[in-house]
């Protein structure tokens, strides 16, 4: 009885990091270098979703399939997800050698589990594995493919199939064709090794080119070490590293955001909320929880109306992570 019961934990613990996993994979803005036409690549790194839903409603290219299930993705949403899978397994049916069909395929399966629960993100893992998998074997350099399955490899146990050395391999693979890429992908490694140190040092000698897919992995990858430095209390560091970030990616809303995020911490709010402020004008603040932080930061200001209107705002919004959605509904239970 008692081994069974360790088990029965065992496989509950599994489950839990599993979710997590894909929670955090799906938390990462998909940007769009695996769209391979530039104008809609531009309307979704935009935000601008009903332009790219008009622009693509009529193709049947494999872009035109990726973005359409993209756009109709949304974690929350089980409707929205069957909608979004149908469009993604079409996608996969017609372009069968579209890596961005796969690439897309795994990603409204990561969601699909996540809106399932525990028992489906174990029944799905294979699956979201397996695509994944294959858009790189189709295209090695679809960098998004390489970092998220990185990610996932690195978080989960080698029960539900995690592997240090899959993810060491990923970065193997890579580290002469694309070097930039494979610096963030052993920054991941470090990070899991818990070589902080280490894993800063790859993400500082990077170089940032002009592509903008990049620039968000980048940017991604650095919010991992934001994570820890705000778990450690490290106040100082991660304001610094983050406000060089600013410097260099000064029209991306990730560093304003992730300032922001620093000054709440330190129970600045009302310098969190102005940051917060300027980040909403810049590039990708549409995929930033923005609404639920500067809510928190008003609500710990004790400005009630403030903050349940931007909470409210916020959990009307699709495609946001399953736990802040939680944790903004319960704010807005308090606030009354």
């Amino acid at each position: 009885m008692m081994m069974r019961c360790v088990e029965a934990l065992a496989m509950i613990s599994t489950a839990r990091l599993l979710l997590l996993a894909l929670a955090l994979c799906l938390a990462w803005p998909a940007h769009a270098a695996w769209l391979r036409d530039e104008q809609l690549q531009r309307l979704w790194e935009l935000g601008k979703r009903e332009d790219l839903a008009l622009v693509t409603q009529s193709l049947k290219s494999a872009d035109a399939y990726a973005a359409q299930a993209m756009l109709a993705n949304d974690m929350n949403d089980k409707a929205a997800i069957e909608r979004a899978l149908q469009l993604a397994e079409s996608c996969v049916k017609q372009h069968p050698e579209a890596a961005n069909c796969q690439y897309v395929l795994g990603t409204v399966l990561s969601a699909k589990a996540i809106n399932g629960g525990m028992l489906q993100a174990m029944r799905l893992s294979g699956r979201v594995f397996d695509a994944w998998e294959t858009a790189l074997r189709l295209d090695p350099s679809l960098f998004e493919a390489r970092i998220v399955l990185q990610q996932t490899y690195l978080l989960l146990p080698s029960m539900a199939g995690g592997s240090v050395s899959k993810a060491e391999a990923l970065e193997a693979a890579v580290r002469s064709s694309q070097p930039e890429v494979a610096k963030l992908l052993r920054a991941n490694l470090a990070a899991k090794k818990e070589r902080w140190d280490e894993a800063e040092r790859e993400l500082l000698s990077v170089r940032w080119g002009d592509d903008h897919s990049f620039h968000t992995q980048a940017l991604g990858v650095w919010q991992g070490l934001l994570r820890h430095w705000l778990k450690t209390n490290d106040h100082a560091r991660a304001r610094q590293r983050m406000e060089q970030l600013l410097q260099a990616q000064p029209q991306s809303a990730v560093p304003a955001f992730s300032i922001g995020r620093v000054a709440a911490d330190e129970g600045k709010h009302e310098e969190a909320i102005r940051w917060f402020e300027r980040a909403r004008g810049l590039i990708g603040a549409h995929t930033l929880p923005i609404d639920y932080r500067q809510g928190i930061a008003y609500q710990d200001l004790g400005e009630r109306d403030k903050a349940r209107a931007l909470l409210q705002r916020f959990v009307q919004t699709p495609r946001v992570a399953p736990n802040n959605l939680s944790d903004a509904k319960k704010r807005l239970q308090a606030l009354g």
